[in-house]
């Protein structure tokens, strides 16, 4: 058995895998979706799980941001405040896979980055992004906290609890007959993020640390706010002939690396999925053309509302183009409608392009998608 539940997250990414067997399925939770994803829709889903005695094999934070970890923040919360008052606990989960911040780039990275936002006084609201990076920070190390408050052990098996690549994961991960191939991060990918952070610490320490606060208030104010940004755990599930790629909010480029550091890629550069769900919900910046030449699907998961612009309508015409191009029946699968989609409508018709358009049904909180029984 194996399938994939869609949980609404609004803007955000909250995935969760069943497989297994009909008469003894298994569950993996990839992301939480943002704040009140939880609490209106993901606890629902969660629930129903419980009910039928089921429990969480492997959470996975794909990767520190507020539309992916602010659920599990919520669930975490929410089992330990169970557990403290002797309440039955809404699910058990049995490992967590999270690259931290500090443990991913180095703690000094992160401190450096703190004195910077420090210094800044009140000209901080010149650094939205740097203060976002912080708040991220902070919240990966929240959910740190609360994994070993739940006793629950973070990246079993990668040296002791390290952080996660694919180099470090020996082939497939098998939980029953669901195999999972790390696809990224790579060691090259944390290296190069790890140089784009200290150039970018480099050069604001420059221009603030070494002035007076007030004369560092001023230089802040003229900074680049924008932050290297962090590199996501993407994996390809399997199980009984099926796959699905799961991307977080990686680069095609990332992507395609990984997979081909992990031998998974075919002659030319090649590889076909049951289900691709869209990196960084869409956005052009996260993809190319000729990726989604080389790595197609029968379907493509957009988890997006529209803010942001996610996903983007070049994203969407490079897929339908390719399809058509190669003869291939598609289906687009989305969370919520968006401006976006519905040009894609108007300007690319589904019966001619040879696509079909799934829409998650206003209010409810999940969609399923089955692929073997």
């Amino acid at each position: 058995m194996l399938n994939l539940r869609i949980v609404q997250a609004r803007y955000g990414d909250c995935l969760i895998l069943g497989y297994g067997t009909q008469s003894a399925p298994r569950y993996l939770l990839i992301d939480g979706g943002p704040k009140s994803v939880y609490q209106r829709h993901l606890r629902r889903v969660l629930e129903g799980i419980a009910a039928v005695h089921g429990k969480l094999d492997l959470v996975i934070l794909s990767h520190i941001d507020e539309d992916h970890i602010d659920g599990l923040l919520d669930l975490a919360n929410d089992l330990l405040w169970e557990r403290i008052r002797g309440l039955p606990e809404l699910i058990a989960f049995d490992a967590l896979w999270h690259n931290s911040f500090s443990g991913t780039l180095g703690a000094d990275i992160s401190d450096r980055l703190e004195r910077i936002f420090d210094r800044s006084g009140l000209a901080r609201s010149s650094l939205p992004h740097a203060a976002k990076a912080c708040r991220d920070i902070a919240q990966g190390d929240q959910l740190t906290r609360l994994a070993h408050s739940l006793n629950v052990p973070i990246n079993p098996g990668f040296d002791g609890g390290g952080i996660l690549t694919v180099e470090k994961s020996s082939g497939a991960i098998k939980l029953g007959n669901l195999s999972l191939h790390i696809v990224g991060p790579t060691e090259a990918n944390i290296t190069e993020l790890r140089e784009a952070w200290q150039a970018w610490l480099e050069e604001q320490e420059n221009r603030v640390l070494v002035l007076s606060p007030a004369d560092a208030e001023r230089a802040v104010r003229s900074l680049d706010s924008s932050v290297p940004n962090l590199s996501s755990i993407m994996v390809l599930a399997e199980a009984d002939g099926r796959r699905i790629l799961l991307t977080g909010d990686g680069t095609s480029e990332y992507l395609e690396q990984g997979l081909r550091q992990a031998g998974l890629l075919g002659p030319g550069g090649t590889l076909h999925v049951d289900i691709l769900k869209l990196p960084h919900h869409g956005s052009k910046r996260n993809i190319t053309a000729d990726f989604l030449q080389r790595i197609t699907a029968d379907r493509y998961v957009i988890s997006a509302s529209g803010k942001h612009g996610h996903p983007h309508k070049n994203t969407l015409t490079w897929i339908v183009d390719r399809a058509k191009e190669q003869g291939r029946g598609i289906e687009l699968v989305a969370t919520n409608s968006t401006s976006s989609l519905r040009a894609l409508v108007n300007e690319c018709d589904p019966q001619e392009y040879g696509y079909r358009l799934t829409m998650m049904p206003e209010g409810t909180n999940e969609q399923v998608l089955e692929l073997s029984a």
